[in-house]
């Protein structure tokens, strides 16, 4: 949800949570008010009607036709010498309810003590709440219809820059070498934002620079090194040695030619991680899988294993070529070192997946952990426990999902090109099995 939408629906929230509680005080204050306006009335009226009396005058002209009622009381007046009486009641006469205020007052006029009492109907609680509740209600509608358009339209204006700055972080790339442009902006708070991601992008760059840098200078440098050793053993090879000396020759050719494999290995997961393989282009997928699996007949036939395909034409692809190659190579090299002899092979690509499964013994550790760098099982000392760190690196670069299982002697890894699309299952390896044998 943005931004927006959140903070209109708070201070909607905040509106319908208050305007209640507001409107029970404002009815409170308001019938209040009211009954004290009414009741100071009527005492003054009570007041008048009691200086008549002690001037000798007769009321009459005052009361006449006034609900003001004049009684002679006997004895002593009351301590309290005002009482106020609030009644509510339904009349008969109109069939609802009523409410009446009574104001009695106790004076001594010569010998004679009165009770002059006033009264009058006055507005109900219920009607004032029915008059604020529909002008509540109105409130409510035009606050809302104007907080909507308000704030879409001071969107536009106030969370301009904010929309620049995510374009232009969108833009951003690391490769390009050039610092960031982002707008500039009198808010306070997008300013301090602006400079924080300025800071970062920059620092990004020098990190990004400096690795790059270290990367190309070591595998340039190790490589010099691991030549001049593999010249020199092949050297020492053509000289008189024995057969123990042939062996401790062969054996460090063999590690020189591993820790060779390892830095291009490494230089390429670097790469990968840099995201300096772009695809610019769409490839046949399919053609690709074809050419790569014919380089692999001279092994297959070598360990006598079974190879069986099905490959669906004309599969378009967005990837770099390079890694598409290195994708299906990895895969394949490494069906065929954890195979048995004569063990068996299946590869399917289809428009949603791309699966390679291979007979093998179980792996000693879980499948999720042998994508990481130099975790492998124990079954091929061959390997250099990188080559399937690289293909989850590809696969991450392109948006790919990966997943490896194992179940009933089958190692399968399938590559799904579009994860979280509808009707995407994973098949299982018993699955395939009953398909393959």
């Amino acid at each position: 949800m943005k931004l927006l939408n959140k903070v209109t629906i708070w201070f909607v929230g905040i509106v319908f949570l208050i305007t209640p509680i507001t409107m029970i005080i404002s009815r409170t204050n308001i019938k209040r008010n009211l009954d004290q306006a009414e009741v100071e009335r009527m005492r003054e009226v009570n007041d008048r009607v009691a200086r008549q009396l002690e001037a000798g005058e007769k009321p009459d002209r005052y009361t006449h036709g006034r609900p003001i009622a004049i009684l002679p009381i006997q004895g002593p007046l009351p301590a309290e010498k005002e009482s106020v009486v609030i009644d509510n009641f339904v009349s008969e006469d109109l069939g609802q309810k009523e409410c009446r205020i009574t104001v009695n007052s106790f004076y001594q006029v010569g010998d004679q003590a009165y009770e002059i009492s006033s009264f009058n109907y006055v507005i109900k609680s219920e009607e004032i709440f029915k008059g604020m509740l529909s002008a509540v209600v109105w409130k409510v509608l035009l606050i809302l219809l104007a907080v909507s358009l308000t704030a879409r339209l001071l969107s536009k204006k106030v969370f301009k820059p904010f929309h620049r700055t995510m374009k232009a972080i969108h833009q951003f790339d690391l490769k390009q070498k050039q610092p960031i442009q982002l707008p500039p902006t009198s808010t306070k708070e997008f300013q301090e934002l602006n400079s924080f991601i300025k800071k970062m992008t920059d620092k990004a760059m020098d990190d990004y620079a400096a690795v790059k840098e270290f990367s190309e200078n070591a595998s340039h440098e190790l490589q010099t090194p691991l030549a001049v050793i593999r010249s020199k053993l092949e050297l020492l090879s053509e000289t008189n040695i024995d057969g123990t000396q042939a062996a401790l020759i062969g054996d460090m050719q063999n590690a020189i030619e591993k820790l060779s494999h390892i830095n291009r290995s490494l230089l390429l997961l670097t790469k990968l991680e840099n995201q300096e393989y772009k695809a610019y282009e769409t490839i046949k997928f399919c053609r690709v899988t074809k050419e790569v699996i014919a380089m692999y007949d001279d092994w297959l036939s070598m360990k006598e294993i079974t190879l069986t395909t099905s490959l669906d034409k004309n599969i378009p692809l967005i990837i770099h070529p390079s890694l598409a190659e290195m994708l299906i190579s990895n895969l394949m090299s490494n069906a065929i070192r954890h195979n048995h002899e004569k063990g068996m092979i299946r590869v399917e690509l289809t428009r949603k997946d791309f699966c390679i499964s291979n007979t093998g013994l179980p792996p000693e550790i879980p499948t999720h952990e042998l994508f990481q760098r130099f975790k492998k099982s124990n079954q091929s000392n061959e390997s250099i426990g990188l080559g399937l760190a690289i293909v989850k690196q590809i696969c991450e670069v392109n948006g790919f999902l990966i997943t490896y299982e194992y179940q009933n002697g089958w190692h399968l890894i399938r590559i799904v090109f579009e994860p979280g699309k509808k009707g995407d299952s994973i098949r299982s390896a018993k699955e395939l099995e009953t398909v393959t044998i």
